[in-house]
Order: C-alpha cells, then sequence, then structure tokens
C-alpha cells in the first residue's frame, strides 16, 4: 500500500510554474526532470556574467539595454513553460523519485538560488560592474540627480586617473559611496585661488564643472573657494564635485586613500528626471567623461 500511495503523485503544472518562476530549475526538479533544470539554472547564471562582461567591454545603449531585458524576461518565460508542458506529461501519474521531497526542494532553493546565485552576483558587482543611483546633484552638468550609472569594478579601475570619475567609501562615514572627479594624485600640489582650480601651480581647465554661486567666500571662513595649497598624501586621490559651489568634497575632508576606490564611472543605463516625472531618454546609454 506504502508504494502505490509513493507512486501515484501527479505533478501540477501551475505548481512546476510557480517553483520554476521563483528559482530556474526548481520547477523541474519537481516535474521530474532534474539534469534539465540544472542545465537552464547554468545558463542562467552564464548569462548574468556575459551581461557584466558585455558592459564593460563597451558603452551599452538603449537597444542594447532593452535586448538585455527582453532575453531575461524571455529566458524565465521559456524556463517556466517548458517546466509546465514536463509536468503536464506526469499530470495523470508520476512515480516519485528520490528528489521529489520537500527538504530537497528548501535544498535547492538555499543552496542554488541563494547561495550560488548571490556569489555570482554579487561576484559580478565586487569585480565587474555595479549600478549605482546618483540621489543628488553634486556632480552636475556631467551628471544628474536621478541618473542610475554603471561602475567599472575591475582592478585596473582602482587605479583611476585624473579626469575620471570615480565610486568610493565616504571618509568620514565607511557605510556611504560617494561620487566625484579625481583632479589630483598623489605627489601633486592642490591649490583653489577664487573658485579657480591649480594643480601643480598650472591653472586647470575645466569645461565640465559649473559655478552656481556669484559669491567668493574667503578662506578663513570656507575652502570652497580659497584652499590650500596642499600636497596630496602617496597612494590618495583628490577628488571635486563638478557642481563645484554645491558639493561637499575633499576640500572640506580630505584626500581619498586608494584602498577606498570602488571603481570608475563608466556610462549612463537609467536616468529618471522626479520633477517632471518623466524618463530622460537622451541620458540613457551616455558615456561618462
Amino acid at each position: 500500500m506504502r508504494e502505490k500511495i509513493m507512486a501515484d503523485k501527479p505533478r501540477q503544472p501551475w505548481m512546476a510554474g510557480l517553483l520554476t518562476f521563483l528559482s530556474r530549475g526548481l520547477g523541474h526538479v519537481y516535474a521530474g526532470s532534474p539534469k534539465r533544470g540544472l542545465i537552464l539554472f547554468a545558463i542562467e547564471q552564464g548569462l548574468l556574467l556575459a551581461l557584466g562582461v558585455s558592459t564593460l567591454a563597451y558603452t551599452p545603449d538603449i537597444y542594447s539595454l532593452l535586448l538585455a531585458v527582453v532575453v531575461g524576461i524571455g529566458f524565465t518565460i521559456f524556463c517556466v513553460v517548458d517546466a509546465v508542458k514536463i509536468a503536464k506529461s506526469n499530470q495523470q501519474q508520476y512515480e516519485l523519485a528520490k528528489y521529489n521531497r520537500w527538504f530537497v526542494y528548501v535544498g535547492y532553493f538555499v543552496v542554488l538560488s541563494l547561495g550560488v546565485s548571490t556569489i555570482v552576483s554579487e561576484g559580478v558587482k565586487a569585480n565587474l560592474v555595479k549600478a549605482y543611483k546618483l540621489p543628488s546633484g553634486s556632480m552636475e552638468p556631467t551628471l544628474l540627480s536621478g541618473d542610475h550609472v554603471l561602475v567599472d569594478r575591475t582592478a585596473k579601475a582602482r587605479n583611476p586617473k585624473k579626469g575620471q570619475i570615480i565610486i568610493f567609501e565616504y571618509p568620514e562615514d565607511p557605510t556611504k559611496d560617494f561620487i566625484k572627479r579625481v583632479v589630483a594624485v598623489g605627489g601633486d600640489t592642490v591649490e583653489v585661488k577664487d573658485k579657480q582650480l591649480y594643480v601643480n601651480g598650472k591653472a586647470m581647465k575645466e569645461e565640465y564643472i559649473e559655478h552656481k554661486e556669484i559669491d567668493t567666500i574667503p578662506a578663513s571662513q570656507n575652502p570652497r573657494d580659497n584652499f590650500g595649497p596642499i600636497a596630496v598624501p602617496a597612494s590618495s586621490y583628490f577628488v571635486m564635485g563638478d557642481n563645484r559651489d554645491r558639493t561637499y568634497d575633499s576640500r572640506f575632508w580630505g584626500a581619498v586613500a586608494k584602498d577606498k576606490v570602488k571603481g570608475i564611472v563608466k556610462s549612463i543605463y537609467w536616468s529618471w528626471d522626479r520633477e517632471k516625472f518623466s524618463v530622460r531618454w537622451d541620458r540613457i546609454g551616455m558615456h561618462v567623461q
């Protein structure tokens, strides 16, 4: 009697579809095709890695970004439909296998979906590319509040050059990430005179910055418009915001140590104008310089 009860467990298509939606391949394990499920899970992780590598190879435009979304949604739909079909073929009668147990399903979800997927995802973010959102306008006009950017996190990007925009650990609060432009590196001498930046005694031509305040503040009151000169420590970067009068940067809290740099801003993949409640379509896919 026990063997008959164990053998007569037909698969439910809706359950196979739901489990697949929650975790690629899990519905296939439930439906009786574990090898197929594991292959589909591996393909999904491979697509994630390929996406991370491709975004470093070139600046994705609106069409490539849409293609990535379509491929992701299409792959999910394919997996769900495939699992449902297999379940339908076993809807009348199905003999339970050793892997058709609730603890196997839970283990699959924990080990693969929460474990392997998280490791792959975090690995891509830590070593290839990561997305960030700009909450303020300190980098205007180059970057606007509401811009979502892709940041190169490779080892090479941890050694930025002058002029590049970087993401780094905020020196005064390690839990926060800041975004500024590198204007000087270790060994350089930095000075600001009446809003003009000088590096090693040479006035810098910065076409990307803007000044929104007419007044000039003396150094005795505030370092915003008159600062230095100071020497940038070795293995450090002096960073400033492009919105030069409305940014909190190295003039106030010092240089950024090399080991605090998290990557170089590469491109804008999404931009939302909160005031107009609309998408800035012309900024999507824009390369950041």
